[in-house]
């Protein structure tokens, strides 16, 4: 094997393991329930998942779906889906953003409006004070600090 096939192959590898990596630490979704906040102190916990009725609002646990395909009579895209608690993702997209992406099909009018609900209400929400956003980003990095160098 000559040496640029090698250094291929390792790199091959190394960008595997990183996206393995990726997806275990910030794509694998856990239901939880909300907690009720403390008498006059405000609710540090984030909001869970699970409604009143132990459902995920979330809409886990997904279908199973062993190849990509198409419905012949309607279009609707059914994407390869090997995990049940995972968004649809690409690797590639995984490795260059490092971060909890969703690669949903949006070809249906159904799953626009609920993106556009989705994107709507995250930037419109309030300003968050500095004290969240640092106590949001002491918690991120002390759950992955090995990332930090």
């Amino acid at each position: 094997e000559c040496k640029d096939c090698n250094d291929l192959k390792t790199w091959w590898n190394s960008f595997n393991e990183t996206v393995d990596d990726l997806l275990i630490r910030s794509n694998v979704h856990k239901c939880r329930a909300s907690t009720l906040p403390k008498k006059n102190k405000r609710n540090k916990n984030p909001k869970g998942c699970l409604n009143k009725d132990g459902v995920c609002m979330a809409r886990f646990p997904r279908e199973i779906i062993d190849t990509t395909k198409v419905d012949e009579l309607d279009g609707h895209i059914y994407l390869k889906k090997k995990e049940s608690m995972m968004n649809t993702f690409t690797p590639t997209l995984t490795y260059l953003l490092r971060c909890n992406t969703d690669v949903s099909s949006l070809l249906s009018g159904t799953s626009i409006k609920a993106i556009i609900s989705y994107v709507t209400d995250y930037v419109t929400k309030p300003t968050l004070k500095t004290h969240q956003i640092f106590s949001s980003a002491y918690d991120i990095y002390s759950k992955n600090s090995e990332l930090l160098g």
